[in-house]
């Protein structure tokens, strides 16, 4: 059997604001023109994008460019946001802004939460189009991009996969009584 090849780096970002830096020019590029995917040699933009993490602690969520530029990327139709996290409450804690956001966007973003509870190590990070930003479990923060195909298909199909195993989690709004 051939070992298998190693990973072609694009980018690593260690440290907290060189990682949310990285999640952020991703996110910001969503609502590059439509033109630009024209250009020849140009991925076409994404239909799907898929944020995956503990409680987003440290994603740009609640920039406002981030927020307008995932408003513009959804209202071009066809295209859904997901999340898959372990503590939503956290989140939104964290995150009143994006809470609101997410309220007014919320027929087009979903969020899925584990039954078991656990994520497991390597499926976190932000998959968005030809884009894969994965967390690596490491004592200090670090986040790897590679523009490795087979690297975003196993991502997308481990997603596939987990998601088996999980349920629709925080809902937009509660009923009491």
């Amino acid at each position: 059997m051939k070992p298998p090849e190693p990973l072609a780096l694009v980018d690593r970002r260690q440290g907290r604001v060189a990682c949310a830096d990285a999640l952020r020019s991703a996110l910001l590029a969503l609502a590059a023109p439509a033109s630009t995917a024209a250009t020849p040699g140009a991925a076409l933009p994404a239909r799907q994008v898929w944020c995956v993490d503990r409680d987003f602690a440290g994603w740009p969520l609640e920039d406002a460019a981030v927020q307008q530029a995932l408003t513009a990327w959804l209202h071009a139709g066809g295209r859904r946001l997901q999340f898959i996290g372990l503590d939503f409450e956290t989140t939104a804690r964290q995150l009143p802004r994006f809470v609101r956001w997410r309220r007014d966007q919320a027929h087009r973003v979903e969020a899925w939460r584990p039954l078991d509870g656990d994520l497991p190590a390597g499926l976190r990070g932000l998959l968005a189009g030809p884009v894969l930003w994965q967390w690596q479990e490491t004592r200090d923060l670090q986040l790897l991009s590679t523009p490795d195909p087979v690297r975003q298909a196993a991502f997308t199909a481990d997603i596939a996969d987990f998601l088996q195993r999980c349920e629709p989690a925080w809902p937009v709004t509660t009923l009491g009584l």
